[in-house]
């Protein structure tokens, strides 16, 4: 369980070192010979949802129902039938 733990460690440091090199590169609003101020963690919190229950609910919609939704949240939707992948969303998060 430990070295879980300093894998993910070790990963959060090479995204760290990443993005100041990136932003050396690149450019940002850093002034010469400044340090970006990154924290040493970050926590994340979310909640999935059951997407078959989702689905579910959808398709018990009728046209006007999921007309109404369209207009107030556009193209919402189309989310329940991408497929994730995980390793890559905890990446971007």
């Amino acid at each position: 369980m430990e070295n879980q733990f300093l894998d993910k460690v070790e990963g959060n440091l090479g995204v760290r070192k990443w993005s100041e090199e990136t932003q050396r590169q690149k450019g940002d609003n850093l002034l010469e010979g400044e340090k970006p101020e990154f924290g040493d963690s970050t926590n994340i919190r979310s909640t999935q949802n059951q997407l078959q229950e989702l689905k579910e609910i959808w398709n018990q919609w009728d046209e006007t129902n999921k007309q109404l939704f369209y207009d107030s949240y556009g193209d919402l939707p189309y989310l329940l039938d991408v497929n994730i992948d995980k390793a890559l969303f905890r990446a971007l998060a």
